[in-house]
């Protein structure tokens, strides 16, 4: 069995410790996101939160969890989501998908709550890297 890490608070860190096979950890990896998103403690917080997903071990993702980062970049609460370590294939997935872009800009079949709220999600090279941009100085 796959073993999921969400840390608590502002800032979640979503991270397999233990992957046993690709589609159980993708599949506790979305399921990780849906009860953390979902949860109270976000949704009725006044806070915003940063939410960094390490994608490292994945070589592949499917269209269940392309569709959770989907639902992600359109919740008013999360204010970054950060996709962390992701492998070339991975990337390429996500660019055919419209959840990143070249250019930061939507796709043209994307609607326009997407477009806009695109911004949202950044590649970061690792973990570490994306907790950097918190602390810029």
């Amino acid at each position: 069995m796959t073993e999921i890490t969400v840390s608590d608070g502002r800032v979640c860190i979503i991270k397999a410790a233990e992957i046993t096979s690709v589609k159980e950890g993708l599949e506790a990896i979305k399921n990780a996101l849906i009860d953390f998103t979902t949860s109270d403690r976000v949704q009725e917080s006044s806070l915003d939160t940063f939410l960094f997903v390490d994608l490292s071990p994945f070589n592949i993702i499917n269209s269940s969890l392309i569709g959770i980062f989907g639902s992600i970049i359109m919740d008013r609460k999360i204010q970054l989501l950060g996709l962390c370590g992701i492998q070339p294939s991975v990337e390429d997935i996500l660019r055919r998908f419209g959840v990143i872009t070249e250019d930061g800009r939507g796709k043209d079949f994307a609607s326009d709550k997407i477009k806009e709220n695109l911004s949202k999600v950044i590649v970061f090279d690792s973990i570490e890297d994306g907790l950097i941009c918190l602390n810029p100085a």
